[in-house]
């Protein structure tokens, strides 16, 4: 069995330099929106600046409140969560879209990232988990951990239309050690341990392989081991 390990997002929060996080709530309940609200609120870092309940709303919120995340419930009146995404990736590139959802389906989340999301966080994940993807996804990375990525992973590698990744890229002997240790689940710690390197180096080769590759989560450096034979399921 694969078993994915994802490092803990780390910032570091001075709110003499760093401006907060502007973050628009789509959801059509009214409770939920309250939910959310309680739940980030008490972080100086994120403001939110409105919600909307459906898709219309929502594109008028974006053009007017300039959000920078935006959390969203996949399903939405008239029109889904995922067309939303489609429009807002196509409309505003610079807005990151995090799925906040109850669904947890392989093929749902794997729509969703090929329609622009950044993140997929389902509501029984941890409050410090929500709040680590708004942190990941407004830096430019994607989010997906525990049950998300091993449904996505296990989807992509069983659909008839996956597309290798990029197989004409040279990697040093240690980046290929470091990127089998990665997709075996090894923490940054455990592989600076195995190769007798410091930790930083191993975060510095991670995200050269992430540049190399032209890719952007853990999960597509396991993709990428798998259909490269550098490890076997």
């Amino acid at each position: 069995m694969l078993i994915l390990r994802y490092e803990r997002f780390n910032t570091f929060y001075n709110p003499g330099l760093m401006e907060k996080i502007k973050i628009l709530i789509v959801e059509d309940h009214g409770v939920v929106i309250k939910g959310i609200k309680a739940l980030l609120e008490p972080n100086e870092e994120l403001e939110i600046v409105g919600y909307a309940l459906d898709a219309k709303e929502a594109e008028r919120k974006i053009e007017n409140l300039r959000p920078e995340v935006i959390i969203m419930d996949i399903n939405l009146p008239e029109v889904s969560g995922i067309e939303l995404t489609r429009t807002i990736s196509e409309k505003y590139p610079d807005v990151r879209v995090v799925y906040y959802t109850s669904h947890v389906d392989e093929e749902l989340i794997t729509e969703g990232f090929e329609a622009g999301a950044y993140g997929y966080v389902p509501k029984n994940f941890s409050t410090e988990d929500l709040i680590e993807a708004i942190h990941m996804v407004h830096s430019g990375q994607k989010y997906m951990k525990g049950i998300v990525s091993e449904k996505f992973l296990s989807n992509y590698l069983k659909s008839e239309k996956e597309k290798k990744l990029r197989q004409d890229v040279p990697l040093s002997e240690r980046e290929l050690e470091v990127l089998k240790y990665i997709s075996q689940g090894h923490s940054n710690k455990q592989i600076a341990d195995k190769l007798f390197i410091s930790i930083r180096t191993v975060e510095t080769h991670k995200h050269n392989l992430m540049k190399k590759l032209n890719i952007f989560s853990t999960a597509e450096l396991v993709i990428y081991a798998i259909q490269n034979g550098i490890i076997k399921i």
